[in-house]
């Protein structure tokens, strides 16, 4: 049974001990994972299926783990593991900084981070806006920013064609003299797709069990990279726009490969688009939106598909959709006011840019966007106006000489 080892305003910590297990993961939440406590720890189903004790740190929000007592709670999860034959810190994303940053702490001798990030904090990463409301909304710690330490055996997975991921991974390397695992077309998180190739649980287990080998992994995931909708997506979304057909073919070996991937399906949707084969994209577009039950995350590039194929009135009605299931984030009032003003709404555009700017006054782009907006809605009221009094003006000057001409 689950126990609880920490609860504050801020944290919950919960242990999920498995009988015979003396080596322990320790998960930390990725990104939009959930708010509150009322939910499963980053996989926790997983690892309880794979008889793996596990004791989960939950943060109250999408907060980089910036909380003041932090470090309490990893003072509890150490001494509730001291016996442990292993620890191993464990995390994606947001989950990969938090057990990057707290392996120390935790007295991790291993960490496994998926897509890690090195950190968001505007103060020291400014060249990475990914998160830019989280990061100009929360108060960093200067006691999560000290330079890390390396734990004994630490793997880092991130797709080396994802420039930002690539730096992350790079300087946490730097610091801790971390193992590199680059895969090629794997996305952000590389969650996915380990679990696609059914490596996840044997990456795992290596750590735990201290035989990870960097080079034999590299070859299995080679040899399986083929059985994966999203690395055949990826793929088929890099190629350029000189290969058409082989971009097309990927993309529907990717559907063809895992018929269920809403993933594969987006990035044949997405081709499909670009290469200007509109109907049958936004077919597909619309059965991944019942897959995932009009998931928002899938309805922007639902939004964009239809703008590119001429459907603006639709593209409207799906993006001011995906507003009021996500009213407090920024980038989509952003993204949406975007489309507003190109179809003319100039208010509504004017808007939905000033709750942007609200929601993340930090953010610049935003608020010279917006006063860009306000500029030319002003400029283009006055030729309204002006315009309108011109027609007026010219209709009179014709009465005039009608009368005239008549007496």
């Amino acid at each position: 049974m689950p126990i609880e080892l920490y609860r504050s305003d801020t944290l919950l910590v919960r242990q999920v001990a498995i009988e015979g297990c003396d080596r322990w993961v320790i998960t930390f939440d990725h990104h939009s994972i959930g708010d509150g406590f009322d939910r499963k720890g980053f996989g926790e189903s997983f690892l309880q299926a794979n008889g793996i004790s596990a004791i989960h740190v939950l943060g109250r929000g999408n907060d980089w783990y910036q909380y003041d007592d932090i470090f309490a709670a990893a003072a509890v999860v150490r001494a509730a593991t001291s016996g442990a034959v292993r620890r191993v810190a464990y995390g994606s994303s947001m989950g990969g900084y938090a057990a990057v940053r707290l392996a120390d702490a935790i007295g991790a001798d291993a960490v496994l981070a998926l897509s890690p990030q090195w950190s968001i904090d505007p103060a020291i990463a400014s060249w990475d806006n990914r998160w830019s409301q989280d990061a100009h909304r929360i108060r960093w710690l200067s006691t999560m920013a000290v330079p890390l330490r390396p734990a004994p055996s630490s793997v880092l997975v991130y797709d080396p064609h994802l420039p930002l991921d690539r730096r992350h991974a790079l300087l946490i390397a730097e610091q801790t003299g971390s193992h590199l695992l680059p895969v090629a077309h794997c996305l952000h998180p590389a969650s996915t797709f380990l679990g696609e190739v059914s490596l996840l649980r044997g990456l795992l287990e290596d750590l735990l069990y201290d035989r990870f080998d960097a080079r034999a992994m590299a070859t299995e995931i080679r040899a399986r990279r083929a059985t994966s909708s999203v690395y055949l997506g990826a793929l088929a979304e890099r190629q350029p726009a000189v290969r058409p057909r082989t971009a097309i073919a990927l993309a529907r070996r990717a559907r063809l490969v895992k018929p269920d991937s809403a993933l594969g399906m987006l990035s044949l949707a997405r081709i499909l688009t670009r290469t200007g084969h509109h109907d049958e994209a936004l077919e597909t577009h619309r059965q991944i939106a019942i897959k995932v039950n009009r998931l928002p995350i899938y309805l922007v590039p639902f939004a964009n598909a239809l703008v590119d194929a001429g459907e603006g009135e639709e593209a409207i009605a799906v993006a001011g959709e995906v507003v009021d299931a996500e009213p407090d984030v920024g980038h989509l009032r952003n993204w949406f006011a975007t489309m507003l003003w190109q179809r003319g709404e100039r208010a509504a555009a004017v808007a939905h840019m000033a709750r942007a700017v609200a929601l993340n006054p930090m953010e610049r782009r935003y608020r010279r966007k917006l006063f860009r907006y306000r500029l030319a809605r002003h400029a283009w009221t006055i030729l309204d106006v002006m315009t309108l009094q011109g027609i007026r003006e010219r209709a009179a000057d014709r009465k005039r000489k009608a009368a005239l001409a008549a007496s």
